[in-house]
């Protein structure tokens, strides 16, 4: 075995047992070898109605975390505009060859069935609003890249993409003072009257999958103006 080898296994060991020692830890304080999950893993569908619980911790237990964590591409689209105002987008009619325009022309609505059943999915099975989100931008980068920034700009231009997101921003908050209307608390779920359905179907989850679909739009728009802005700089060079 070479050095390197054996200086990577001298690390690897302490650190698993320092991991096993942590989570041992965790479960001799709080009484449960669950520790804090047990509590979610209990409890989430019946308190939301959403079978997936990683999307009822993230969307209901601390859903205003998540409105910080969601702020930080809203913070980064705001500095990225503020450094690139004022430049004018490249135009290209060039794009790739033809016969990636026309495969991709048939698989474009695969490509946006696949975010679109993430986001709306995101409270029954791993996905959500983060995940859609970027593949949705992913899409907006693609039509620039293949059919050249003239043709993608006629519909997808970096003003409307602000608007977006600053739209579905927006939507957020305005559903999480659904609860404070009530004198509850914000992004208040079942208890502000949001129905939680029946758990397993795609009408459930209460208020977690509107904040997908907003969470969804809005890391879409945000990461799509993000590269508009930077192709916009490069073009005014």
């Amino acid at each position: 075995m070479k050095p390197r080898h054996l200086a990577g296994l001298a690390l690897s060991v302490p650190a698993a047992v320092g991991l096993g020692a942590l989570l041992l830890s965790e479960a001799v304080v709080t009484g449960s070898p669950e520790g804090p999950a047990g509590h979610y893993l209990r409890n989430s569908i019946a308190d939301s109605g959403a079978i997936n619980v990683v999307t009822t911790v993230l969307l209901d237990y601390r859903a205003f975390d998540t409105l910080g964590e969601a702020s930080v591409i809203l913070a980064s689209v705001a500095v990225i505009s503020a450094l690139f105002a004022g430049a004018e987008p490249e135009r290209s009619e060039q794009g790739l060859s033809p016969l990636v325009k026309t495969s991709i022309g048939y698989l474009a609505a695969v490509f946006w069935i696949f975010p679109v059943y993430i986001v709306f999915h995101g409270h029954l099975s791993p996905g959500g609003g983060f995940q859609g989100g970027v593949s949705l931008a992913v899409l907006v980068i693609l039509l620039y890249v293949v059919f050249g920034s003239r043709r993608a700009s006629a519909t997808l231009t970096s003003s409307r993409l602000h608007v977006t997101e600053s739209a579905s921003a927006f939507g957020f908050l305005l559903l999480g003072t659904v609860g404070i209307a009530q004198g509850l608390a914000f992004l208040t779920n079942a208890a502000a009257g949001f129905p939680t359905g029946s758990a397993g179907n795609l009408m459930s989850g209460g208020v977690i999958p509107l904040l997908n679909l907003a969470i969804g739009i809005k890391v879409a728009a945000g990461l799509g103006s993000i590269y508009l802005d930077i192709l916009s700089a490069d073009g005014s060079r």
